[in-house]
């Protein structure tokens, strides 16, 4: 019976870390520096440890949305052809 209960107790508080896992969502615009205009269809790439985890192209107004992305630390690159990294 004690054996039951605590595997119970066990799935519960497992589904509740799966039920209560945070993702968030990376939105920005890319603009170039010194003509301040929108950079469309550039490449955005989130990395962390060295590992691209998440990417997007932006729209014809710069703008780009990245997700699903869990809290921490991350590196944020774009590229486009005639730009330097």
């Amino acid at each position: 019976m004690l054996r039951k209960l605590l595997l119970v107790s066990c799935i519960i508080l497992a589904s509740n870390v799966l039920v209560f896992a945070q993702s968030g969502t990376l939105k920005g615009r890319l603009t170039d520096k010194d003509k301040k205009e929108p950079i469309p269809f550039a490449t955005v790439v989130v990395e962390t440890g060295g590992k691209q985890v998440g990417g997007a192209n932006t729209d014809i107004d710069g703008n780009y949305t990245i997700k699903p992305l869990t809290p921490g630390k991350y590196n944020v690159k774009a590229s486009f052809v005639g730009y330097k990294q």
